[in-house]
């Protein structure tokens, strides 16, 4: 179903059908899993749209890939959480297929900031939350249409502090410090791939060389010793048994 309607800036067709984008239409995205959340960003998005916008709505993760494959689609308005754990392997895969989408994470829960920036990296895009002030909303939203990248200065800051990782001895790659964390967090070997959207060996072997890195077989002292020199913030650092 195809309806068009008076968004303020001109007329916007809302797409469900999930049909190819015209050559002088851009389309756009709100994925998200939950109906009354795309509502209510939708309402935001409108006055900033154009009639060279199409809004499609995405529920599912399938859904996304499709319509961010689509021609034409030139911005994806992604919740958080939406791909569940494997969020940031799917960013990442994501963002590697299409290079040039512009992605923009938004929250309409308590995100804190440490936790958003990983996501942020991977996707390489902009992050909003729906919890902010109405009109702060609406400039973040207006900067998205001009092709600008939004963040939070609390969030830029941790950007900031997350992009150095790699300069901390011992020297870890971002893939590698997001392995650490995931086994930080309880997470297996085999959930800790799924996590990233890698196969089990490719998984094995960033460990494996955090591993050799570290000079430590123990993954509990690895845990330890990468939050004592600030690759881990302390609350990643669970107490329990590791594989």
């Amino acid at each position: 179903m195809t309806k068009t309607i008076n968004s303020g800036g001109g007329v916007v067709r809302l797409d469900d059908r999930h049909g190819s984008v015209g050559q002088t239409e851009k389309g756009i995205i709100i994925a998200t899993g939950n109906g009354r959340v795309e509502e209510w960003l939708r309402g935001l998005l409108l006055p900033c749209m154009r009639k060279c916008h199409t809004l499609r709505y995405a529920s599912r993760k399938s859904e996304l890939n499709s319509l961010a494959l689509m021609p034409g689609t030139a911005i994806a308005f992604i919740e958080i959480g939406f791909f569940g754990e494997a969020m940031i392997g799917c960013l990442e895969q994501l963002r590697k297929l299409r290079p040039q989408l512009r992605i923009v994470l938004f929250t309409v829960s308590c995100t804190q900031p440490d936790d958003a920036v990983y996501y942020l990296h991977w996707s390489g895009g902009s992050f909003i939350s729906l919890r902010d002030g109405q009109e702060q909303l609406e400039e973040r939203l207006k900067a998205v249409f001009r092709g600008e990248t939004v963040m939070p200065e609390d969030i830029l800051r941790e950007m900031g502090a997350y992009d150095r990782l790699p300069s901390v001895k011992p020297n870890l790659t971002f893939k590698e410090i997001e392995v650490v964390r995931s086994r930080a967090r309880g997470k297996t070997r085999t959930e800790t791939a799924h996590c990233l959207n890698i196969s089990i060996r490719t998984a094995d072997n960033h460990l494996e060389n955090v591993r050799r890195k570290f000079g430590i077989r123990n993954i509990a002292d690895i845990l330890r010793l990468a939050v004592s020199q600030g690759i881990l913030p302390i609350k990643e650092l669970l107490s329990g048994r590791f594989e």
